[in-house]
């Protein structure tokens, strides 16, 4: 699979009451990283700036979070396409419920 494909996450955000939208796109070293209030480079965990957009959402998220997008770096060029979306379908859901539950 090509790594040029661009992943999307939909996390629901208690301030706005939507569900936001993250993109990833794989690179050497880790993810471009994108949403509507920053992008840029981060790590294959997700950081610096994919933590920083939750927080600021106040969003909270489970841990060992950075383990699993970590993984999906991970395994991005031996999966196809779809099963990696489905990986970040789910921490999006993982994010949510554990956002909900919070609350």
């Amino acid at each position: 699979m090509s790594s040029a494909s661009r992943f999307k996450m939909r996390i629901y955000s208690p301030q706005c009451g939507l569900k936001d939208l993250y993109h990833f796109k794989k690179t050497k070293e880790g993810w471009k990283f994108e949403n509507y209030r920053c992008k840029g480079e981060v790590d294959k965990g997700g950081n610096p700036l994919f933590y920083k957009a939750l927080i600021t959402e106040s969003i909270s998220y489970p841990d060992y979070l950075e383990t699993y997008i970590s993984s999906a770096w991970e395994n991005v060029d031996t999966l196809k396409k779809e099963q990696v979306q489905n990986i970040f379908d789910e921490l999006s859901e993982w994010i949510s419920d554990s956002e909900n539950n919070v609350h």
